[in-house]
């Protein structure tokens, strides 16, 4: 009892809060690292399916490349704030993605192996005009094109198209040409592997749906918001719905692409989801 009274009067009331306090922040912060390293373990076990070939939650992964991505940039800042000069870097799940994107892994998720090329450009680990990569070579993504290539299966048209620029940007496009089975330039991109939702929402914008089905990522290209296009002619309206958040986007198409519609990045930021590189459940109408 003593000793009670003799440390009450040497800490005071405020004293003594804080002392059992910083317990209480302590549990606090052994819950947060439990659950960090439980995301964490998570994450790893995804890389290891991945590296292995197989299949894996595509939204799920897109989740760990955010957290991931996040902390090498919280690492990079605090590195910044030192007089540091760090370099951005890609998260270890698109590390692992682009490495079986590169081999042209057929089981692997388009959607995914997209996310992850754009989430270079986003790192500036890749040329922003050009889209190569460290010492002007291609990027996983198209590599991959070419090992499906040289193996002689068949390359999508908007894979064709998007890679054929960094192909012809490398200096490779007369090596890197398709063989004669490939898809020719007229098809939409290829769907992805999660289950498709209806593409019909209850209200229209009352224009004509034009590509149905079709996915609809980013150009890259900058200035106002507009489109590109294989088959609708330059100065066409079209209007883009994001299905899986509503959002939409009425846009010129101002020149010709590979695919049905890709919005430039302005256009791409009015209806995009966060941290998301392709509309996988889109509505293409045109209204003008």
């Amino acid at each position: 009892m003593m000793r009670r009274n003799a440390v009450r009067a040497a800490l005071g009331t405020a004293g003594l809060l804080a002392l059992l306090g910083a317990g209480a922040c302590g549990a606090g912060e052994q819950r947060q690292a439990g659950r960090v390293a439980a995301e964490s373990s998570g994450c790893a076990a995804l890389q290891q399916r991945i590296a292995a070939g197989r299949t894996v939650d595509v939204p799920a992964a897109e989740r760990c490349d955010q957290t991931q991505f996040a902390r090498l940039e919280n690492l990079r800042q605090a590195a910044r704030a030192k007089g540091e000069k760090p370099a951005m870097q890609v998260s270890a799940i698109c590390r692992a993605v682009d490495a079986q994107a590169a081999k042209g892994d057929a089981k692997l998720d388009f959607g995914l192996a997209f996310h992850c090329r754009q989430r270079e450009r986003f790192a500036n680990t890749v040329n922003a005009t050009s889209g190569l990569g460290p010492a002007n070579k291609v990027t996983s993504l198209c590599l991959g094109a070419r090992a499906k290539k040289a193996r002689g299966e068949t390359v999508d048209a908007f894979t064709e198209s998007f890679c054929g620029k960094e192909e012809a940007a490398a200096g490779g496009s007369q090596a890197a040409q398709a063989p004669s089975s490939s898809t020719p330039p007229t098809s939409t991109p290829p769907q992805s592997t999660a289950p498709a939702k209806s593409t019909a929402p209850a209200a229209s914008g009352g224009g004509d749906v034009v590509c149905a089905g079709s996915t609809v990522t980013l150009s890259g290209e900058a200035g106002a918001p507009a489109a590109s296009s294989d088959r609708l002619p330059v100065e066409t309206k079209v209007k883009v719905t994001n299905l899986d958040n509503g959002k939409s986007t009425t846009v010129v198409v101002t020149s010709a692409s590979g695919s049905c519609v890709l919005l430039n990045d302005a256009a791409f930021e009015q209806v995009r989801e966060a941290g998301k590189f392709l509309i996988r459940h889109a509505r293409i109408e045109r209204v003008g």
